[in-house]
């Protein structure tokens, strides 16, 4: 036999093993699947969950999935569905005297959004499952808690309240959903009657909802307080009026609690547009907050980003607080909300600060995504006015949790340090018996990417060109995504956005923002930027006599270039004239000259 012969039944029988190897390994695959994960005698299902295998492999974490523990969804019947279909064509109808325009400028009026639109809306409009593909094969025990799901509102649109209400029913399992609590927070009957008479013969169609009316306005903080008391579930879901949930939200939320009764989780808030009410995923963000005591959403680090995109809860040093689980002994043990804190504001923050000193932790939960209307406005009145209510609630939480760090809030907030909080010992009381930790731990534990300006400062106050009344603003558009262009308005003495700090490490900022300038060209605006401790180009000095304030890294000054409000800074060569000048309210440092070489 030829050589040539050999070698082509040799190839031949190399090409026949690796078939039947690659055969047996399939096959050992396949029958390794079925005994992990029963699928029943479907062909179909086994190859589909053949295939995830191979492309997405579990997670070692993942709880196995069980054949005695199935999420029993509630089913609409025929009389109910009866019902809502006629409710909603009798909200579909236009407004009489109303034209379409004039009833979608009316909604966004009334209610900060587009309640038109929202009217016109299936009440029980399919949501695409939004979620990573591992979300959708997370296993349960089957012991989870039950859940009470509380909703406060008031003057809410009628469509939009039970929209839902209809998306936790159709996507919560039956099992686990012990109540649906409706707290109406005195809602004004002459200007939406239909959240009396119409929702209460609605609801009484329903199964597992309830309404607890308020005869005077409690606000959001009192109306929940209300709602918990009412309630009966193991765990408490505190959600706004406005929301939509999708597939899986409950369950996970629970499974947290379940793990430790400690844990506080949140869903993944996803955003319904106010225009178009179309439903976004949005991208993951943890809570912070800044000086002025303002909740933000801010981006992960890297070991955060690295647990969501596994689809893993991951730690968030505040919450949104409008959407939030809690156990209710930990609800009630730590202190529930500061019943002192009026209306709304300010709560989520002194919830945040007081979970985590005391011991418990926040979490945010990819697995669990409520959608939720992000209003154009808030159409809701504050007794007492806005700002008043809400800094009187900060100057609450600054008293009781911040420690000698309040000062910083004092800084950004003119006026709240001498303004009347109440009596705040209870709450003084609280920390001391839950032996709490200090807000510097919080800080350096639990939210050590927040930029801390030191207590010593040279200047702080409003920065003003004392030749036009204008002062450099913020204009309240910084954030931790995008650098903002800092600009002049006419000084208005209320603090805000016209609050800068010039610090002894020789930064000028704002909240956690820093003043800062990324090109070396003449006429270059000023930014406001993340504050980083080691960039350079974020250093500047002032000049009491001149005054004049250098950006260190190009040499040039501050200037402006007209006397109109809205009109950016910029940085040029320094020639003293009066664009050029600049006056810092209060200053600490007796020198002349801050943060020149030598000083």
């Amino acid at each position: 036999m030829s050589l040539t012969r050999i070698l082509r039944r040799w190839h031949i029988l190399v090409k026949l093993g690796l078939f039947i190897l690659t055969f047996c390994c399939f096959m050992l695959v396949t029958i390794l699947i079925q005994t992990a994960v029963p699928e029943g005698n479907n062909p179909s299902r086994k190859l589909d969950r053949l295939r995830k295998f191979l492309t997405d492999p579990p997670a070692t974490e993942l709880a196995p999935l069980k054949e005695d523990w199935k999420p029993v969804p509630w089913r609409e019947t025929s009389e109910i569905r009866a019902v809502r279909e006629n409710l909603e064509r009798q909200l579909s109808k236009l407004p009489a005297g109303l034209t379409e325009e004039s009833a979608k400028k009316l909604g966004f009026d009334t209610h900060g959004y587009n309640a038109r639109l929202a009217d016109t809306t299936a009440l029980n409009r399919p949501i695409a499952d939004m979620r990573h593909p591992m979300c959708r094969r997370q296993g349960y025990p089957r012991n989870l808690p039950s859940a009470s799901v509380i909703i406060c509102f008031h003057n809410e649109a009628l469509s939009s309240l039970l929209r839902s209400v209809h998306s936790i029913l159709n996507r919560s399992p039956e099992q686990l959903l012990k109540e649906i609590i409706l707290v109406d927070d005195a809602s004004h009957k002459e200007t939406h009657p239909d959240t009396f008479e119409q929702l209460d013969e609605y609801v009484a169609h329903l199964p597992k909802v309830k309404i607890l009316r308020q005869d005077a306005r409690m606000g959001l903080i009192r109306a929940r307080l209300a709602g918990a008391a009412y309630s009966v579930g193991e765990v408490l879901i505190f959600l706004d009026s406005h929301i939509e949930a999708t597939d899986g939200w409950l369950e996970s939320l629970l499974h947290r609690i379940h793990t430790n009764k400690l844990i506080v989780p949140a869903p993944a808030i996803d955003n319904i547009n106010y225009e178009t009410l179309d439903y976004t995923k949005t991208d993951g963000s943890k809570g912070g907050f800044n000086w002025a005591l303002v909740f933000k959403w801010v981006p992960m680090n890297e070991t955060e980003r690295t647990k969501y995109y596994n689809w893993e809860a991951f730690d968030s040093p505040t919450m949104a607080g409008g959407l939030f689980a809690i156990h209710r002994d930990t609800f009630y043990e730590y202190g529930t909300y500061d019943e002192e804190m009026a209306i709304w504001g300010g709560e989520n923050l002194e919830m945040s600060f007081r979970m985590w000193m005391c011991g418990a932790k926040l979490e945010i939960v990819p697995c669990s995504r409520v959608g939720h209307i992000f209003r154009l406005k808030n159409p809701v009145s504050f007794p007492g006015g806005t700002s008043n209510t809400v800094n009187r609630n900060n100057k609450r939480l600054a008293e009781v949790w911040m420690d000698h760090y309040k000062q910083i809030y004092y800084w950004y907030s003119p006026g709240s340090e001498t303004r009347d909080a109440g009596d705040t010992s209870g709450r003084t009381h609280l920390r001391e018996r839950l032996e709490c930790k200090s807000f510097k731990w919080y800080l350096d534990t639990v939210y050590p990417d927040l930029f801390v300006p030191s207590l010593n400062y040279n200047g702080r106050g409003a920065i003003s060109n004392p030749t036009s009344n204008l002062c450099l603003d913020s204009f309240g558009s910084a954030d931790h995504y995008h650098t903002v262009k800092a600009g002049l308005y006419y000084c208005h003495n209320q603090g805000g956005n016209q609050v800068w700090i010039f610090t002894s490490e020789c930064r000028i900022l704002q909240g956690d923002f820093c003043l800062e300038v990324t090109s070396n060209r003449s006429r270059s605006n000023p930014v406001l930027g993340a504050c980083k401790k080691k960039s350079t180009k974020q250093l500047w000095s002032y000049d009491k006599k001149s005054l004049e304030i250098k950006h260190k890294a190009t040499g040039m000054c501050l200037d402006k270039s007209t006397a109109k409000s809205n009109e950016h800074v910029f940085v040029t060569k320094c020639n003293g004239g009066p664009t050029q000048t600049w006056e810092i309210s209060m200053t600490s440092n007796d020198q002349e000259r801050w943060c020149m070489d030598g000083n």
